[in-house]
């Protein structure tokens, strides 16, 4: 967000898109400090909050790692920690579209968090996200954000 302000707000005008907090400096979590840790998420928030006006509800784990103590510390800042199920591989370059594609098709369920990347390490993000939707949406998947999964929004 702080390098990419332009993008941030497009996206977090973009009522599809929910904007999460994923720590200021992307550190693995297991290990830090509680002070550490709040100054991540709280770095995040206020920017996020100077740039849209609005909070997220949501962290997600840099790397997917935790402990117990970075669990505790993001809920006692408020958030909801969340994690993913389905990776497409983007930010390795080798991965191409049709590789992605199949991953979500062979992994995804009812309730699945893909995860994939809109900061320039999504390689073939974007060439794959058209037909990803589309198999998706064939298969009788709703598309929702992680709020209105979670229960946290209501579904529109």
């Amino acid at each position: 967000m702080r390098t990419h302000e332009d993008e941030t707000l497009l996206l977090a005008s973009n009522p599809n898109f929910e904007m999460g907090n994923h720590s200021w400096s992307h550190p693995d979590l297991p290990g830090l400090s509680e002070e550490t840790i709040s100054s991540e998420i709280i770095k995040t928030q206020n920017l996020l909050y100077q740039l849209s006006g609005r909070q997220s509800k949501l962290f997600r784990l840099p790397a997917g790692k935790y402990d117990d103590l970075a669990l505790s510390v993001i809920a006692w800042n408020g958030l909801y920690t969340i994690q993913w199920d389905v990776e497409t591989g983007d930010p390795d370059p080798t991965i191409d579209a049709e590789h992605m594609n199949w991953a979500v098709r062979e992994r995804v369920q009812n309730g699945s968090i893909i995860i994939m990347h809109a900061n320039g390490r999504g390689w073939h993000s974007a060439e794959a996200l058209p037909q990803m939707i589309e198999y998706l949406r064939e298969q009788g998947y709703t598309l929702v954000t992680v709020s209105q999964l979670l229960g946290l929004e209501p579904i529109p």
